[in-house]
């Protein structure tokens, strides 16, 4: 994604992942980039990141969060049991080492915060530090019944973060349920303030010149990209690649516009 609203909003999340910050969120309105801020994250450098899409999942729970960590990156688990395999180590990790892929996600069921101090302890053991999970969770809303689990689940990793301190959780989040975590778990919503990312809701005009400049437009393709009126990053780089498609990037306007 482009544009320096974007930009900033990366810059302060690797700021974050790279100092002392445990438990993040990235706070936005359906559309805004959420998912694509997140998964900017792969490949920063130092550390494992790991993503998790909660999208699709039925329950929201942290047993069904830690398990879904655990099977989204089933292959990334498996490098580090091969390494953990070549050392001489003994305890539970020389079980988590051994485990076979399902025995890893039905204990991560199980035991969620005991299978994931493992993976942690394991990245530490290794050098591999720090192990950065991503929870895309950004279409769950107050009014979903599931959304007290995931709140719970969040409340969970921030009473735990003391036990897997080379992990940093990264959880993306709508504006309401935010504000339903402000009301009903205070403690909690002052933990996530501190670590907080809100994008905005539309593109700036700055950020909407950016845009049009990479994709080569005029001035009279960007005047009826303006006249629209606010748009979110999604619904931009949707009319982006679709040729001015309103339709199609969920845009609700009278008129029919296109770029030749």
């Amino acid at each position: 994604m482009l544009g320096p609203s974007w930009r900033a909003a990366r810059e302060k999340l690797l700021g974050m992942v790279h100092e002392d910050y445990q438990l993040m969120a990235i706070i936005g309105r359906a559309g805004t980039g959420k998912t694509t801020l997140l998964l900017s994250l792969e490949g920063i450098g130092d550390g494992i990141f790991m993503y998790a899409d909660m999208t699709e999942v039925r329950d929201r729970d942290l047993s069904a969060i830690v398990s879904t960590v655990f099977a989204d990156n089933i292959r990334e688990v498996r490098e580090i049991q091969e390494k953990l395999k070549r050392m001489s180590i003994k305890g539970l990790l020389r079980a988590f080492a051994k485990a076979g892929p399902d025995e890893v996600v039905e204990s991560a069921k199980l035991k969620p915060m005991e299978t994931l101090k493992l993976l942690n302890d394991a990245v530490e053991l290794l050098g591999m530090a720090p192990l950065v999970i991503g929870i895309d969770e950004g279409l769950l809303s107050q009014d979903d019944p599931r959304s007290m689990d995931f709140i719970n689940a969040i409340h969970a990793f921030r009473n735990n973060m003391q036990a897997i301190p080379s992990t940093k959780i990264i959880i993306t989040l709508l504006p309401d349920v935010v504000n339903l975590i402000s009301k009903i778990d205070t403690p909690l919503f002052d933990i996530l303030r501190l670590g907080a990312i809100t994008l905005p809701d539309y593109v700036t005009p700055e950020d909407l010149k950016e845009v049009a400049q990479e994709y080569g437009l005029g001035k009279t393709e960007l005047s009826k990209i303006e006249a629209l009126g606010p748009l979110t990053m999604r619904q931009l780089i949707c009319l982006m690649n679709t040729k001015m498609d309103i339709i199609k990037c969920g845009i609700d306007t009278a008129g029919e516009i296109s770029i030749e």
